[in-house]
């Protein structure tokens, strides 16, 4: 991929920046709009501020426990290190609870919607907003001047009318979505996004335009430009069907098993290089089963805890 772009990130003391507001907040000194607009400028410095705001009060909390401890001799106190640098620690181990788990995104969000495994589902955001929902995806949204969608995980198809934008934040970056239409996927700690129709602007000096395929990571992108089979492979989900051009069975399972509950497996080793093309549904593995046998002499075997071993016939 080509054309590097940075995406907003928070800085690397932004607990340092989250424990200052939060002390000019307890000192009365705070401009409370400057405030304001820093926590809503990015969902990662609402979560700090949360994570800095839950550590302030637990160790108030502690302290108050210890205070209210009868002893019968007073032992010298050691030195206590600076309370910003225990925030820091405290909230360091917070963020690394909460991770993963979508709990700082539900506290900031007024709304969450799902799906289960094989389910997929249309969720009306706010007028001219929809968002479809592939297997196993979560969402969370806010309404205001400004929507913001953040994807915790799966899969979703973005639908935006004329005259909105969109807000979306990822595990991977940030990205303000123009009138059009979207795929974004995450894939580990990075999300791709397809630009079916519209442009992206916020994250470089040019817009990315309709036919480009982005991968974000870390707070920055790599992007190449489409074509309309990519856009139809990314896409064909929201048909219930699975493009294949030369994968290889390992590729083909990732993809299927996605949408079952009960994994399909490779119980020979040789099986991972055949390569597969086609069309196949997401709802039913038995096309893809049978194709397999019909083509490269595979069996599908039910293994005790309901799933399916290939293995040669």
């Amino acid at each position: 991929m080509s054309g590097s772009h940075d995406i907003s990130q928070p800085c690397a003391d932004l607990t340092d920046v989250a424990a200052g507001w939060l002390a000019a907040l307890d000192a009365g000194s705070a401009d409370m709009a400057a405030f304001e607009a820093w926590r809503d400028a990015d969902v990662r410095h609402a979560i700090a501020f949360a994570e800095v705001a839950a550590s302030w009060r637990d160790m108030d909390s502690l302290r108050l426990v210890q205070g209210d401890m009868a002893a019968p001799e007073k032992a010298p106190e050691p030195a206590r290190p600076d309370r910003r640098h225990v925030i820091r620690a405290a909230a360091g181990v917070a963020a690394v609870m909460v991770a993963g788990g979508g709990f700082a995104y539900r506290a900031y969000a007024r709304d969450t919607a799902s799906t289960d495994l094989g389910e997929r589902r249309t969720v009306a955001v706010r007028d001219g907003l929809a968002v479809d929902l592939n297997t196993d995806s979560r969402i969370h949204w806010k309404t205001g001047e400004t929507t913001r969608i953040w994807l915790e995980r799966g899969e979703v198809a973005i639908r935006l009318a004329s005259a909105q934008k969109v807000d979306l934040q990822t595990p991977g970056g940030a990205f303000q979505l123009m009138p059009g239409i979207y795929n974004a996927r995450l894939r580990d700690a990075s999300c791709e996004l397809a630009v079916v129709k519209g442009s992206i602007t916020g994250v470089g000096a040019t817009p990315i335009g309709a036919g480009a395929i982005v991968l974000a990571t870390a707070g920055r992108i790599a992007s190449r430009a489409g074509e309309d089979a990519d856009l139809d492979r990314v896409t064909a989900w929201q048909r219930d069907i699975l493009v294949l051009n030369g994968e290889s069975l390992d590729y083909a399972l990732s993809e299927i098993n996605r949408y079952l509950p009960k994994k399909i497996v490779i119980g020979d080793p040789a099986l991972s290089r055949i390569r597969l093309g086609g069309t196949f549904a997401t709802t039913n593995p038995d096309e893809f089963l049978q194709a397999l046998h019909t083509s490269f002499g595979v069996r599908a075997t039910p293994n005790a805890g309901g799933g399916i071993i290939l293995t040669r016939t």
